[in-house]
C-alpha cells in the first residue's frame, strides 16, 4: 500500500511514541513538522491545506488519513483514563522502512522528544499559539473560522531576526 507523506508521518509520530500520543498532541506534531519544513527549506513536507480552527491549526485532511489507517489496521484508537490513545497495530510499518533522510528523522524527533507526554500537553499548546502564522490568524480572525494558516510568516520572521 503506497502511504502519503501525511500518512507516513502519523505512522511515524504513533509509533516513535509507542501509541502514548491523543490527536490534539498528533496534530500539533504534524503543525511543527510542517512549520519547520517551511521555516528552513520553504516547503511544506505534506499537501496539507492548514486552517486556524478553534483556537489551532487544524485540517480534516488529518482525520481522513487517519480514518484510512484505521480502516488498514495500521492504527487503532484505545481508551485509557479519559484520554483516547493513537496506536499502532502489529500491522503498523515501521518508519524505519519509509526512507526518510537523516535530517527528517532528526527534525521529526527533536518534536517528539520536545513535546511528548501528558505533562507537556499544555506548554504544547501555548507554543503553537505562539508560532507567527496562529498569532497571525488570531489577531483577524474568529476562532469559529476557518482560515488558511500562512506557514511562511515563520520563515519571515526568521529571516528578519538574522537580517539576511
Amino acid at each position: 500500500m503506497k502511504l502519503s507523506m501525511l500518512e507516513k508521518l502519523i505512522i511515524y509520530f504513533v509509533y516513535k511514541t509507542k501509541g502514548h500520543i491523543i490527536k490534539t498532541q498528533l496534530v500539533k506534531f504534524l503543525y511543527l513538522a510542517d512549520l519547520g519544513a517551511v521555516k528552513w527549506q520553504d516547503k511544506q513536507l505534506t499537501d496539507i491545506d492548514w486552517r486556524y480552527y478553534l483556537q489551532g491549526p487544524w485540517s480534516e485532511e488529518i482525520d481522513n488519513a487517519l480514518n484510512k489507517l484505521y480502516q488498514v489496521n495500521f492504527l487503532k484508537e484505545a481508551s485509557q483514563d479519559k484520554a483516547k490513545f493513537i496506536r499502532p497495530t502489529e500491522h503498523c510499518p515501521n518508519p524505519k522502512d519509509f526512507g526518510f533522510s537523516k535530517g527528517l528523522t532528526l527534525r521529526l524527533d527533536n518534536i517528539r522528544y520536545e513535546w511528548a507526554g501528558a505533562n507537556k500537553l499544555d506548554e504544547l499548546l501555548a507554543y503553537v499559539y505562539q508560532t507567527e502564522p496562529m498569532l497571525d490568524a488570531q489577531k483577524y480572525h474568529q476562532k469559529e473560522e476557518k482560515v488558511s494558516l500562512n506557514l511562511s510568516l515563520e520563515s519571515e520572521k526568521l529571516i528578519e531576526l538574522l537580517g539576511v
